[in-house]
This record gives C-alpha cells, structure tokens and sequence, in this order.
C-alpha cells in the first residue's frame, strides 16, 4: 500500500528526520519503511524486534524518532525510559495494538510523547509521524 508523502513533494525538506523502528511484526516495520520512502523528510536508520535490541539501535544510530511497540517481547514503559534516558532529546510515538489508558499513562509517563492505535490503517502513524516531524523541527530552529 503506496501513499502520497505527507508533505509538498516540490520542495525539499530543511532537514531529514531519522528513525528507528522497534516492533515485533516484521511485516508492519517493511509496511512503514516503504511508505515513508515516498517522503524525503523522513529516513528510517534502523529497526528492532524486542526491547533490548531496541535500546541497542537507539544507542548505535542516535535517531531523532523513534516508533515503538508496547507489546513486543521486552517491551513496555522500561524501554521508553531507557531510549529517553540514552537520548533525552528523542521523539517516541508509541504504536500500539492495546487500547489501555493504564499502558498509556504509563508510556507517556515514562516518556513517550504519543501515543497511537494500530488500527489495521497505517494513516494515523503518519499523521503523529507528521506532527512529530513538525515539532522536532521547531526545537531545532530554537536550539
């Protein structure tokens, strides 16, 4: 399933946001990467499958972004924590098939900035991806 870039394709973008992407589904991580390779603003570094190789991608590639799955092995609030802890500065969206206001109460608390439903549609992920971008842009102008 192909879409549109989410922004103007006949301008640049001022800066390429980089991303890694931690889920247990290996057909959802290509899905993703295919999609945002129609979107020069976005280049995704790297992925993982469970939390501790998560953290290791997060240490090794130093993304800007990083989309991440409550429910993969080892996953949870601990690995948003440690991700935020190895890099304070990192964007996380948490994508998740589990509608549960304690998991993501706990996500955000631990320091995820979004949090998103895998609803079987990928339109949601790239509108907090969107808006991510948006926002990591800002604090780059202001630092």
């Amino acid at each position: 399933m192909m879409t549109a870039p989410l922004g103007s394709a006949s301008e640049p973008p001022s800066w390429v946001c980089t991303i890694v992407i931690c889920d247990d589904q290996p057909e959802l991580r290509a899905a993703i990467v295919d999609i945002l390779a129609a979107d020069p603003r976005f280049l995704v570094i790297g992925h993982a499958e469970d939390g501790m190789s998560c953290l290791e991608r997060v240490r090794d590639t130093d993304p800007d972004l990083l989309i991440l799955d409550v429910n993969m092995p080892g996953g949870g609030p601990h690995v948003a924590k440690g991700a935020k802890d190895i890099r304070p500065q990192l964007h996380i969206v948490v994508f998740s098939g589990r509608e549960d206001a304690k998991i993501e109460r706990a996500m955000r608390e631990a320091g995820a900035d979004q949090y998103v439903l895998k609803t079987g549609r990928i339109r949601p992920l790239l509108q907090a991806l969107q808006s991510a971008y948006l926002d990591l842009a800002k604090s780059r102008i202001l630092t």
